[in-house]
This record gives structure tokens, sequence and C-alpha cells, in this order.
């Protein structure tokens, strides 16, 4: 019965990685291996190779550099970029509705890292106790108090760039970021000293901050200071926006053991509090046959879909009857616009700034709260720039060209030079009937596909309708005062993206009757079992879930490593 490691994590992400380093770090001793059902290197010709795939892709959707990997080329590891497309990627969800979930991740070596913005704006205060201030949602079992050491450790691992005066009023703060904020493009300080005379919007002051970021100002930890390449999502070139490799190339320096191209397929029980055996597939065998791991500890360190989808194939005990529900994400959308002068996007950054005054209010207890971002990208989704060069050239209800030659460079030089947008990411809440459970469909390695439920409650919907509203407010002052056109849309349509979030359905709590995880992240029902990573979040806040949850992360690890 004794174990082949003290601590196996399944998932190689952020939060397995990190995890991976701390452990190892506070007790080197400790036999760590880390399975992941990706096959891919985080080294730099890594890196040159995604970015080779996504110049030369058709598509370029948030896959496209990451399509040709085998886990997704052979479907045995298929990401999922969550989008109603039928051209993307590995359908991967089994959806039902009535409403899409529209967020994906990348099943790969560093995880969805890879393919992430890198935002990383701490939770407010607030947020750790919506249910007590605002009678809507749950507490978490931890304060804002509790996690603020994590967080600056946090910053500190992944390379947070911020100005510590801009933030020390929204999120107290302990010590200094690792560097200065990011600086703003010429286009940003156009439309900062726009909004600069705007008059608060319901009482609310519309105040510009550098939003921090897990991108470097400047060198750091052995990596280089923003180039400025403008695809920070999909994929940043050379490695100044922080991802999951980072992390994974420590742990392996450390002497974390990793296997790749493995595929957890369940967790198998054991006697007493033993932790579950480890059962897995290695599709990059020819056989493709279960092998098995024993570990004193296990660590699930996947997402909000494959962790309880995990527990699920596993049949693990589930108390609470919580595992897989609450799945929640930050609904999205954007209203754009032409600026009255020329802002050059795409210089820098896809954003540097934001709007974070309308995280927190007592409208929360009717309706979700909303961060902003200031886009440096154009038109972002709602008109890539090669949709943009298409409504120039082509009449689609004619179905005749109607620019050419230089007509047609100059049109398009003079629509993407002045595109903004200002996008709103809102809040919604636990719904336990928002869920993950197993479909009946199956996939290449005969693993049942995760099946989504999921709809948008009228809370959300009102944040949606509000979100608009200020950003409609935002551009009709920017009409007003800098010769802005081309506002769109008018109205709220309740349409919405979805923001990459994947947060609950492994609730943190204190009564096990209620949530998954203790506040530790340590399981109610398995003692052995441990959940890191944003499906343990009880709400979703407003802030980008990635420094929280490795903050979180962080957090969890040295409870484990006390128990070695």
């Amino acid at each position: 019965m004794n174990p082949q490691y003290d601590v196996v994590i399944v998932g190689g992400g952020v939060a397995g990685a990190l995890a991976a380093c701390r452990i190892k770090t506070t007790k080197p001793n400790t036999r760590i291996l880390i399975i992941d059902a990706g096959k891919n290197g985080v080294a730099g010709p890594d890196r040159d190779a995604f970015v080779d795939a996504y110049r030369t892709a058709g598509n370029k959707n948030v896959p496209s550099p990451y399509a040709k990997l085998d886990n997704n080329r052979l479907a045995y590891a298929p990401s999922c970029d969550g989008a109603p497309d039928p051209v993307a990627m590995n359908r991967y969800y089994v959806e039902t509705g009535p409403d899409l979930y529209e967020s994906g991740f990348q099943r790969m070596l560093g995880g969805s890292t890879w393919a992430w913005r890198g935002n990383t704006p701490r939770f407010l205060q607030n947020d750790f106790k919506l249910n007590t201030l605002y009678k809507v949602g749950v507490d978490w079992p931890i304060t804002y108090e509790d996690i603020e050491p994590y967080y600056i450790q946090a910053e500190r691992e992944l390379g947070v760039s911020g100005n510590d005066a801009e933030w020390t009023d929204l999120t107290p703060r302990s010590a200094p970021y690792p560097m200065p904020g990011m600086a703003p493009s010429y286009g940003d300080e156009l439309v900062r000293a726009a909004l600069s005379t705007i008059r608060p919007i319901d009482d609310v002051p519309v105040t510009v901050l550098t939003t921090p970021q897990a991108r470097l100002s400047q060198d750091y930890d052995g990596r280089p200071a923003c180039q400025g390449n403008s695809s920070c999502l999909p994929i940043c070139p050379s490695g100044a926006k922080y991802d999951g490799g980072v992390h994974i190339a420590k742990a392996l320096g450390l002497g974390v053991e990793i296997r790749t191209a493995c595929v957890v397929t369940r967790l198998a029980k054991r006697p007493g509090d033993l932790a579950p055996t480890v059962v897995f597939k290695d599709w990059s065998t020819a056989d493709k046959a279960e092998q098995q791991v024993d570990g004193q500890h296990v660590v699930l360190a996947v997402n909000g879909i494959e962790t309880p989808k995990l527990w699920l194939l596993s049949n693990l005990d589930n108390t609470s009857d919580q595992v897989g529900r609450n799945l929640m994400d930050h609904l999205a959308n954007e209203v754009v616009g032409l600026f009255g002068q020329p802002l050059y996007p795409f210089r820098g950054p896809q954003s540097a700034l934001g709007i974070d005054t309308f995280r927190d209010g007592k409208f929360r207890g009717n309706n979700g709260a909303f961060r902003m971002t200031i886009g440096n990208d154009g038109w972002g989704r709602s008109e890539p720039v090669g949709l943009a060069l298409d409504h120039a050239l082509w009449d689609s209800d004619n179905k005749k060209i109607k620019k050419i030659g230089q007509p047609l460079q100059q049109a398009v030089q003079d629509r993407i030079t002045h595109q903004l947008r200002f996008s709103y990411s809102t809040e919604q809440l636990p719904d336990p009937d928002n869920r993950v459970t197993l479909s009946d469909e199956r996939d290449a390695l005969d693993v049942p596909r995760p099946r989504i439920t999921y709809r948008i409650d009228e809370y959300s919907k009102r944040a949606l309708a509000y979100g608009h509203s200020v950003a409609r407010r935002m551009w009709q002052h920017l009409q007003d005062t800098a010769r802005a056109t081309a506002v769109e849309p008018l109205q709220a349509d309740l349409r919405f993206l979805g923001a990459g979030h994947l947060m609950g359905t492994m609730r943190m709590g204190t009564d096990k009757s209620t949530s998954v995880v203790d506040a530790n992240g340590r399981s109610h029902d398995h003692p052995g079992v441990w959940v890191v990573g944003s499906s343990v979040f009880p709400t979703a806040g407003t802030a980008n879930p990635t420094l929280t949850l490795a903050a979180l992360t962080l957090r969890t690890a040295d409870a484990l490593a006390n128990t070695l």
C-alpha cells in the first residue's frame, strides 16, 4: 500500500505547475508527479512553432496556434474554444442549453494561460461577502485579508505589472507590484484624455486605471519585457506574457516528474482515507491501455469542466450534491465606435486600461457588477481586421466589389485606425442548475464528454443591460466632445460573449452539506484529494480569475505541504 508518489497532480496548467513548485520548494524531498493530457514542449522553439502556426492559419481563432498538437489533431484530448461555431476546433462540449456556455480551454502542458489576455486584477474586499452585504449569492469561507498575502506572492510568481497608487484604495496592498504597470499606447492616452471630462454616471466616477497584467513592463525572472506584438490572445510571441509553461519549466528544474499525453479516466477509491488510485490512458502508446499510479495525496488541477467530469466518472462520494453545480462565467459584450481622430490600435497589448469603478455598489442587490476594458485591438470580436477588410471590399447585399486598389486601402486605413471598443464583463451568480454532468457521447479514448446545462438568469441579464447603458453613455460623451461616430449597438440586445473564465462546480466552504472542499481546497468526503483552480470559487466576482486562483493554489499548496 505504499504510494509511488507523495503527491500526484492531475493537470499541468498554471494551478498544477504552481502547486508542484510550491510543495517541492517547501518540502524538497517530496516525490511529485504531474500528469497532463497534452503533449507539447514549453521552451522557446515550441513557442516559435505556435507563432508560426498562428501566422499561417486561415482562421485566426483562439485555438489556431495549437490546433495541430496531436491531442487536438487526433482528438485524444480535445480542447474546446467554447464558441458555437461549426469550424471551431473539436466541438467537445455536449450542450443542452437553454443558453450556450461559450467559454472553453486548452488541454496542453501549460494550460489555458497559453491563450489568455493576461489581465490580473484582484477580487475586491466585498466580493468575498456578497450574501452578507447584498443578500445574493453566497459568502466565501475566507476574506480578502486571508488571501492578500498570497496575492502578493502570486503577483511575484506570475510577474505582474501594475501601478500601486492607482489601486491601493480599491484593493489594499501589503507590498508593491513587482514592476510598474504597462505603458499606455498613443491611442490609450487620447481616449483617457477624452474621458477625463466625463461626468459621473449614476453618481459613479468614470475613472480610468492601468490594468494589472501578468505581462512584463521590464525584464523579469528570465523573461523579456513586452515588445508590443498585440497578439496576446491567443499567443504571445516573446513570452513576456505569463503562461503555465513558466512553472512547468521550474518544476522540472526542481525534480518534479511530468508525464504527458496521459488522460486521467478515473480515480479508483482505496480503503479508508487513502487517496484514490489515479487511472489514466497514455494516448501516445499503441494500445492506449489503462495504467495507474498511487499517491499519498491527489491534487485535481484541471478546470471547472474537467474536474467535476473526472469526479463523476470516478463515482467519488458527493455528500453535498454540489459536484458539477454552480458553473459560472463572466458574461461579456462590447460597444464599439469610431473615434474622432486616429488612435492607431494594435500597438502594444490588446488592452492596457480599464474602468473598475462599477465593480461594486448597492446595485449589486439587483444586478451584477462589471469591470470595463478600453480596447487597443480595434473592434475586438465585433469586427476583426479581416472582417473590416471584407466590409470595405465587398457589397454582400448586391454581391459585388465595392472598392479595390488605392480606394480600398484608404477605406481600410480610415476605418481601422479610428476603431475603439468599450467592453464590459459582468458578474454571474452561482446557480445549482447550471452544471456539468456526463453525456452519453464519448471522445476518441472512449471517455464520456462533458454535458453542460446552462441558463442566464435575470440578475445576469440586468447586469448586461446595465453594462451596455454605461458603455453607451461613455460613447455619447465621446460623440459630444471627440467627434466619435458609428457607435453600435445603440440598444442593449442581451447577447453575450464568453470571457473564458470557467468558475464554480467544486465550491469551497465550511459546511460540507453545501460545499465540496474546505477553505484550503481539501475534499470534505475524501481527505486525500485536493482541488485547485477557479472551480472552487463560490462566486464569480468581477475580476479575471487567474490571479485569484493562483493565490488560492499557493495557499492550498502550503496546507498540503504541512501534512507531509
